[in-house]
């Protein structure tokens, strides 16, 4: 049989991609809507007639696409209290049979009836005519304005104007966007929108039916020192913005190992799929360090914004992980970017996805075996070594359900050092099985950014609110934990290396180091009992997921060194990271209200290390100070605390705008018969000198 092209008996398609282009465009020549009403996948067929050949990349062995209008009509089950209900159906016969040819290679389509009981506009295809091919010219338009009422056929109709550089397209730094890019939205309107959009304007609501990328790319590229860079199609359409700031930069640069990528939640009514990128700092909090905002989800985009991010950012070579839960950020699309990184996928997003393919329905099983099923692939997650995973995934095999075992070989079995627990710490990914933190920053942001009404009043909310939690963030790193005054040396000494976040780490360790039980021990090595894997320790390397994920002494190394006499605090067992010198060295720049007074500058020949260390060091014995001051201050009467508080206060003043305080001892009980005007901080000021 000849191949016949358009939509007529005996047509041929050999892919649905050529089936599904030939239908949209037997639509728009007819001015018709159809839709699906009959399908069955060649899987599905393939049970019916197990012995018929049938190509797998055709998806489909039966497809009857139907006019929009056919079907039966639609009977009320109610009282009639609403009569006033509409429907498009009007029994039309409209419909149009495509099944397999008889070698399974091919669409073909059996049947085609395109006749219709309601107004359509019909036209010449191919070489032969359509009934009511000579419709006059204004009986057409009537049916393509119809046809455009059509829920579906409704569509926004974008027009930029005015003249875009292709450079500012291409690429934005800082102030490189020369002209201001224009838009207009032209919409077919239909009674049922007028109608809602009255209402909405009595309610007073404000919504943003669509985001408009072009909008944002001004205010972003005009803040100092950010990167800004447009992705577009061939077309030269807007498909996504990159956007990255100095802080971010810094950020990454200083802590790149660890790199998580998800999606931010929803800006309340705004259509704008967001990512953010985030890094964990040595004390264990959230880093933002880059924002995508893309027009639609696609595999392609995600391709190039990390190819940008990798040339943007040339601390990525030393990224080890990527923990990401999208889809279409697979796992050849980070090799591909950041070949040194390895992707992880989130737990939480594992076991849901888990929870939605594994269905009585989809597996044609029972209820018990589901759960049987779903309990065994909940248990694989959570395995913490490969020999655990075998054993689970030969309970699996023994269930001896076909249709879950090949769900699983197929999309599974193959990847499960991106999702199993015990083979994804096997890296330096810091304990992070979940994607939770940037689910919890997309929240603070939103909060952050209030209310807005467009997109540059988002894009303007939004860049207050990352300097906002900066401020935050800066604010915490200046704050130093108490000292508690550790009575073990070791522990003591551990506090003075780490940050506070490694050092909670590093003690819970300590202390479990004195319950570990050694099976056997060599003189550089030995065996300790682990709940559920063998491992094997060193006096500086274990095999445990605590110290290949962490990079800090774990219990065994530190029960391992006890029995062999060595010293348990060694400083090179913590990767320099986690230190907080490495911390103060890489932190952001403070503000003029935090810089060392004029006397800590007067010291040309010291190091920056060294004067770290000064700084450090003088921070620790003014915190106990103060720290004791305020708990002197606390157990003051009643009347006498506004007193107190009023005179740190001035002192506060004085030395942040320079000046020197001298305090004068004066006599308690004198001090209480004073009379009221008298009052200490009145002789505190008079003592203090400008």
């Amino acid at each position: 049989m000849s191949q016949v092209t358009g939509f007529r008996v005996g047509a041929e398609f050999s892919s649905y991609s050529e089936l599904h282009r030939e239908y949209r465009r037997y639509q728009k020549d007819c001015a018709v809507q159809m839709w699906t009403r009959h399908s069955r996948t060649i899987e599905a067929q393939r049970r019916r007639a197990p012995k018929r050949p049938m190509n797998d990349a055709l998806k489909f062995a039966e497809i009857d696409y139907a006019c929009i209008h056919g079907g039966k009509l639609f009977k009320t089950k109610g009282s009639g209290k609403r009569p006033n209900q509409k429907t498009n159906k009007m029994k039309c016969p409209c419909v149009i049979k495509v099944r397999l040819s008889a070698n399974g290679n091919k669409f073909v389509v059996k049947e085609m009836n395109e006749s219709h009981n309601h107004t359509t506009k019909q036209v010449k295809a191919g070489n032969r005519s359509m009934p009511g091919g000579n419709f006059k010219p204004a009986v057409a338009s009537k049916c393509q304005a119809a046809q455009t009422k059509i829920p579906r056929q409704r569509r926004s109709v974008k027009v930029l104007c005015g003249d875009v550089a292709s450079d500012a397209l291409k690429q934005s730094n800082g102030g490189c966007v020369k002209e201001e890019l224009q838009k207009v939205t032209v919409k077919v309107p239909i009674q049922e929108d007028v109608q809602n959009q009255e209402d909405a304007d009595k309610c007073g609501d404000v919504k943003v039916e669509k985001t408009d990328l072009e909008m944002m790319v001004p205010t972003l590229a005009a803040v100092k020192d950010g990167t800004v860079v447009v992705v577009v199609s061939k077309a030269n359409v807007l498909q996504a913005i990159y956007y990255q700031d100095c802080g971010m930069k810094q950020a990454f640069e200083s802590f790149p190992e660890v790199l998580l990528l998800d999606a931010a939640c929803s800006w309340e009514d705004l259509q704008l799929p967001s990512y953010l990128l985030l890094a964990i700092n040595g004390n264990g909090e959230s880093e933002l360090v880059c924002l995508w905002f893309l027009q639609k989800l696609e595999r392609e985009t995600f391709r190039q914004l990390l190819r940008i991010f990798a040339r943007k950012n040339p601390a990525s070579e030393r990224t080890r992980v990527v923990v990401s839960s999208n889809e279409a950020c697979g796992g050849e699309l980070v090799s591909d970017a950041l070949p040194g990184a390895k992707l992880l996928s989130c737990l939480a997003h594992t076991l849901l996805t888990f929870q939605r393919d594994v269905t009585t329905e989809k597996l044609q099983v029972s209820d018990r075996q589901r759960d049987q099923i779903l309990q065994t692939l909940h248990s694989m997650c959570y395995a913490s070594s490969a020999e655990e995973y075998d054993l689970l995934y030969r309970q699996l095999l023994d269930t001896k359900v076909q249709g879950a075992v090949d769900y699983f070989n197929t999309t599974w079995h193959g990847s499960r050092h991106q999702w199993v627990e015990g083979l994804k710490h096997e890296n330096e990914s810091y304990l992070t099985s979940t994607v939770h933190r940037v689910q919890a920053l997309s929240r603070r942001l939103r909060d952050g950014i209030g209310e807005f009404s467009d997109s540059t009043s988002f894009t303007r909310g939004l860049l207050k609110a990352l300097d906002s939690l900066r401020a935050e963030r800066d604010d915490l790193l200046r704050k130093v934990p108490p000292d508690d005054l550790e009575p073990d040396p070791v522990s003591a000494a551990y506090r003075r290396l780490l940050t506070h976040f490694a050092f909670c780490q590093v003690q819970r360790e300590l202390e479990a180091a004195e319950g570990v039980c050694l099976l056997g021990q060599e003189a550089e090595r030995a065996w300790p009992v682990a709940r559920r894997r063998a491992i094997v320790t060193g006096l500086a390397d274990c095999q445990c997921a605590f110290r290949t994920s962490m990079k800090l002494p774990c219990r065994h190394i530190l029960a391992f060194r006890r029995l062999k006499g060595s010293d348990l605090f060694q400083p090179s067992l913590c990767a320099g990271r986690w230190t907080q010198l490495y911390l103060l060295l890489h932190r952001p720049a403070p503000s003029s209200s935090c810089l060392p007074a004029a006397g800590s500058l007067q010291q040309p020949a010291a190091s920056p290390k060294q004067q770290v260390r000064q700084q450090q060091e003088r921070y620790r014995q003014a915190y106990k100070v103060a720290h004791r001051l305020s708990s002197l201050a606390a157990r003051c009467p009643d009347e006498e605390f506004d007193r107190c508080l009023t005179v740190m206060t001035a002192v506060t003043n004085i030395w942040a705008r320079g000046g020197q305080v001298e305090v004068t001892e004066t006599n308690v009980t004198c001090a209480r018969e004073l009379k009221p005007e008298l009052h200490p901080p009145r002789q505190a000021e008079d003592a203090c000198k400008n």
